[in-house]
């Protein structure tokens, strides 16, 4: 399942990123988003797009597109 099917409220764990751009993907890893990496979708944008997540330490908004190339598996 991806990042973008998880509802507000919910948990996820990520389990890939290899949908993503590698320069993506190397700035959510220097911001501590990583594999095994526990997520919380804070809300969503009245139109849906962005998405608001929280993890241990940091909040950040990611585009639908993004959030469709992390897989996850839900808590």
């Amino acid at each position: 399942m991806s990042l973008d099917e998880i509802a507000t409220g919910q948990k996820a764990q990520i389990l890939s990123m290899k949908g993503l751009p590698r320069a993506m993907r190397k700035k959510l890893m220097s911001l501590g988003i990583l594999p095994n990496t526990t997520l919380t979708i804070v809300r969503r944008a009245p139109l849906g797009d962005p998405i608001q997540v929280s993890a241990p330490g940091i909040n950040l908004a990611l585009s639908n597109g993004q959030a469709k190339a992390i897989e996850v598996d839900s808590l």
